[in-house]
């Protein structure tokens, strides 16, 4: 049986932080009876603990959060964008990943920004406009923005001296502590301008590579396209989309650690190309929300048991396959027995009466916030 009280309790310091670090952040003792975390509606509501799970693993995060995490992360890439300009190296950025496309499921989650030389790009030829393209810095790219990783590296721990820089990772620079709200991840790229990019000038098709540190080389990535598609289909579902992605992130975080290395092997960017091709399935009426629990494990089902369609399934921008190693078809078994067993036990939660599974049970159930 799942012990939901005690993933509700997880629930609520995943997305809030726990109880002690928000009477630290209130000024209140730490002996104080009083929870100052707001309650957010999943919570207000009469239901069982079962479904105030479902139903809070899909939402979003409050947006003050969100705004934290987006603040500290334009924050730091504003700073370093200026100190890098007086060392000769123009740059902008972005911000990529899940916090941004409002499918992260911490209230205190790290940001992912893109740090991008603007006075060199990467131009994908022949131009479709049949101009030539001569860069006035004549290096190779990779040496480029190398200079643009060491530089980062340099300026990030000289001004923020007292959190702690963490270089060693290959794609990007760590930051946490001192006086950073949240965790902020610097990622030292370069602009790919490929056809469709030339095509349309729409950023959403332009590309990046990014700098591999450890193998000096770089990694084509198109985080762009990949923000724009989950939105467009999450429009056209009416939020079902960021809804699934948030559930299966959720589920993984609250799995025994035994379960949890085997599913971490599908990374947040899978869980979105997953979710992405369930399609109609997440035509489900507003206040029925519970619906998309039993449709997210009949899709999971159906992609254990029809390896053709799986392997052929790309994440959403078609750069690669989703399931492009045993592990992650390992970790999809896990994930869909879990999704499976909550299903279930909220299925019992509603009508303890039912011997065997009834999917509609949670399709007709009817959860108004």
């Amino acid at each position: 049986m799942i012990d939901f009280d005690s993933r509700l309790q997880k629930l609520k310091d995943r997305r809030q932080g726990t109880r002690e670090r928000a009477l630290i952040e209130e000024g209140l003792s730490a002996l104080s009876v009083r929870d100052p975390r707001k309650k957010e509606k999943w919570e207000t509501n009469n239901e069982k603990p079962g479904v105030k799970y479902a139903i809070g693993a899909m939402a979003e995060v409050s947006r003050e959060s969100t705004q934290v995490s987006t603040s500290e992360g334009e924050r730091v890439a504003s700073t370093l964008n200026s100190s890098l300009e007086t060392a000769g190296i123009p740059t902008t950025h972005r911000l990529q990943g899940s916090v941004p496309l409002n499918v992260h499921i911490e209230g205190h989650s790290d940001v992912d920004v893109l740090i991008i030389l603007t006075k060199t790009i990467l131009v994908q030829t022949p131009k479709l406009d049949g101009t030539k393209c001569e860069a006035e810095d004549q290096r190779p790219m990779k040496d480029i923005v190398k200079e643009l990783r060491l530089e980062s590296e340099g300026k990030l721990t000289s001004r923020y001296h007292q959190a702690k820089v963490d270089c060693s990772n290959n794609k990007s620079i760590a930051m946490s502590g001192g006086s950073l709200k949240r965790k902020v991840d610097i990622v030292p790229a370069c602009w790919y301008d490929n056809h469709k990019y030339q095509e349309t000038r729409a950023e959403h098709d332009r590309g990046v590579h990014i700098y591999h540190k450890g193998d000096h080389k770089l990694i084509g990535n198109l985080p762009f396209t990949h923000i724009h598609l989950i939105n467009q289909k999450d429009h056209l579902y009416s939020g079902n989309l960021k809804k699934v992605i948030r559930l299966l992130k959720t589920v993984i975080a609250d799995m025994p650690i035994y379960k949890k290395i085997d599913a971490q092997k599908l990374s947040s960017y899978d869980l979105a190309g997953i979710s992405y091709h369930m399609d109609n399935e997440l035509k489900v009426p507003s206040y029925f929300d519970l619906a998309l629990v039993e449709k997210t494990r009949s899709h999971l089902a159906f992609l254990v048991n029809n390896p053709d369609y799986r392997d052929a399934l790309t994440v959403p921008d078609g750069s690669r396959k989703i399931f492009d190693s045993e592990k992650k078809v390992s970790a999809l078994k896990v994930l869909h027995n879990e999704i499976e067993a909550l299903a279930d036990a909220i299925m019992r939660e509603i009508n303890p009466n039912k011997f065997l599974y009834d999917g509609s049970i949670l399709t007709n159930k009817m959860v108004i916030l």
